[in-house]
Order: C-alpha cells, then structure tokens, then sequence
C-alpha cells in the first residue's frame, strides 16, 4: 500500500483520508489552521439532493455515509434521523418561471416535490407576498464543523496522522513525478499527494508549472436567535439560485474571475439567494451569498447585510429577532460547478473545486478518489469528474 500525503483538513480532505486509510494505505494529513477551519465549517449545513443529474447520485451516496456513520461516530456529530423537508417559494413575480424550472430539476433527479397552494398553512411567518410554493420532500439538517470533526477522527481510528497548523508549503517534484510535500518541519516523501486543499488548492499547484481552473467564491451567513421559532421547515426564495444587485435576480452568476480593470473598477458582482434554516437550539441561520474572495479576510459587512435584508422580507417575523453573530467561508468553483476528483500529474491527485456543495458530496467523493487513487473501480463515472476535462 502507498504513502499518501493528503493536503487539506475539510470534509473532502478528512474524508479521503478516512477512505484511504481504512483500505490499509499509510495517510499523513496536513492542515494549515484546524479541521473544518474553513467552509467546511462554515455553511448551512444543508444536506439535500444536488440538482444536477450528474451529482445526484453523489449526494444521495453521501447521505447515506453520514447515516451510517451518525449510527455509531468516533465523535457527536447531529444530523436529523428524516428529512425537515424543503418548501421553496417565491414572492416576485419574475421567479415564479424560475421557480417551477427548479421544482422540475428537482423531480428529474427523484425528488418528491409537490405543489402548496396555501403556503402559510404551512409555515404562519412567511410573507403574504408569497405567489408560489412548493414543498420538497428532503432537507437534512447537519451539523459542518462537528462532521467534518468525525472524519477526522474516523480517519486517526484508521491509522492516519493528522498535524493541525502545518501548511504545505510546496509539492516536491522529481521529475514528471510528485514526490513529496514540503512543510515548515520536513520534507514528508510520498507515494501519492491528494491536494483537497479547496480554493487554496491551486495556489500549492502554480508552483509546479500546474494551473487548477478553481475560482474562490466565498458565501456568508447570518445568525439570529428569534423570541420564538417561527419556522419549522428549511425555507428557500424562488430556485435558490443566486441574486445579483439589489437582490434583483440574474440569469447567471456573475463572474468570480475579474481582470485587473474590472477589479480596480470594483466591478466584483454582490449575490444574494434567501435561504433560512430553523437551528435545532431555537435559533435561526440564513443565508447564502456568493462574491469574488480575493483577500483572506472580509473587508465590510455589505454583503451579510443583504442576507439578513432578504430573509426579513421573505418571513417578517425574524426583523426584529437579534443577530447572534455573522461569519463567512471561501468555497473552491470549477467553471463547470462540478468537483474535479483524480490525476493531474504522475504522483498528484486533486478533490477540490465543490462550491457550495462541499459537504454535500464529501463522503462519495473520497470513496470515488479513494478508487482512483488505490486502482480499484470506482464507484462512480469518473469522466464528468476528470481535472483534466477543461484542456
């Protein structure tokens, strides 16, 4: 079995070394901070059916892992035994398409979703203003951090090391061949590196002549803690995509790539689409939001602003309930919003590039580059998975 180095301490990274290391493989994994320090503890915790054909079956296979895993974990973790169950709505008149073109990209992929016609028989606090409503039959409610915390130590339990604080500093070529990862202490020679390191991926990569087409889009959340939970189900605004401007919605996401002109106009695109989870403590997180991420810190808080503006408007009964906290994390976006999962050089494989759905693939996508990288079948199509697709 390979010396593996994994480089990256979120969900993938924790997973994939869980998945190699159970299979008898020598795993040494590094993080630069601690476990779950970015988006992989710092999101909704939203665990649903991706709309995408092809990441579905992802999905629904990591679901399962997380079951199985909540069964009997190293670590407490929570995750809801049956689904919350999603009603999707809009109240602008321009979403209603929008809308019913995502309930039907919900049911290609095998979601039950059926049509409200009184959505505040449902849930009393959302806005009058509702025109349109479905409900989804999913939505399972997890806890990021906690999770990702459990790989971790599933990954110890199987034989792993795992150094916190330890930022790989540069991959060790010889030859066509990686070799190595390079960190403030030592060399650390390997058989294979797993770069999951999310959208600082590519930054290890550059210096080895090797460009990763990862975008860094960082999301935002808002915390709140209302008198009482006014809501009972995930609630989400129109297709749950993204809102650009003045939560006016877009077409398409705009772009996170900016040309030196466009950045030093500020021309960075602000996105907003309402989503609300009712925590299991009583209090209440929404989100998401999607800009460009160029700095390691947040600059203003314009862009929670407007997370927080638009769930008061879709339930108005959580204007007045007090904001617990506010934080962000930056997520890793391939051009084509799927994962790249395998080879890209001799040596080197990479699992990164999951935006918003991290957590929502992470186990299936460690069992898939667990196969590719120990040479077994995977368990998945690797084609719409390939690093390499984009040349």
């Amino acid at each position: 079995m390979p010396d593996i180095v994994v480089v990256g301490g979120g969900i993938i990274g924790t997973a994939c070394a869980y998945e190699l290391g159970r299979a008898g493989a020598s795993v040494t994994l590094l993080e630069k901070d601690e476990l779950a320090a970015g988006a992989s503890g710092r999101n909704l915790g939203y665990l649903d059916t991706s709309k995408d054909e092809v990441l579905a079956p992802l999905a629904r296979r990591s679901l399962e892992r997380y079951a199985e895993v909540a069964a009997d974990p190293p670590t407490p973790f929570f995750l809801d035994r049956e689904p919350l169950g999603t009603l999707a709505v809009t109240i602008d008149e321009d979403e209603v398409g929008d809308l019913r073109a995502w309930v039907e990209e919900a049911r290609a992929v095998g979601v039950d979703a059926e049509r409200v016609d009184e959505a505040r028989d449902l849930e009393p606090a959302l806005s009058p203003d509702v025109l349109e409503a479905y409900l989804m039959h999913e939505g399972h409610r997890v806890d990021p951090l906690a999770l990702t915390v459990c790989f971790g130590a599933l990954a110890r339990g199987a034989g792993a090391a795992i150094l916190h604080h330890t930022p790989a500093r540069r991959l060790v070529q010889r030859g066509d061949r990686v070799a190595g990862v390079v960190t403030d202490d030592a060399v650390l020679e390997a058989d294979v590196v797993v770069l999951a390191a999310g959208p600082w991926s590519p930054a290890v990569a550059r210096p080895i002549g090797l460009s990763l087409p990862i975008a860094s889009a960082r999301g935002w959340l808002v915390h709140a803690m209302p008198e009482q939970p006014p809501i009972r189900h995930w609630i989400q605004s129109g297709a749950r995509r993204l809102h650009a401007g003045e939560l006016r919605y877009a077409d398409a996401p705009g772009p996170l790539s900016l040309t030196l002109r466009e950045f030093g106009d500020a021309a960075e695109t602000r996105e907003v689409s309402p989503m609300i989870q009712p925590a299991p403590d009583g209090s209440v997180l929404t989100g998401t939001s999607r800009e460009p991420s160029f700095a390691a810190d947040p600059l203003d808080l314009n862009v929670p602003r407007m997370v927080a503006a638009s769930a008061a408007r879709l339930v108005p009964a959580l204007a007045e309930a007090p904001v617990l906290a506010t934080w962000s994390g930056v997520r890793p976006v391939s051009p084509d919003e799927r994962p790249l999962l395998g080879m890209v050089r001799e040596g080197l494989f990479v699992a990164t590039g999951h935006g918003a759905e991290g957590v929502i693939l992470g186990a299936a996508s460690a069992e898939h580059l667990a196969a590719l990288v120990l040479g077994t079948e995977p368990p998945f199509d690797p084609a719409p998975f390939d690093p390499m697709r984009f040349d």
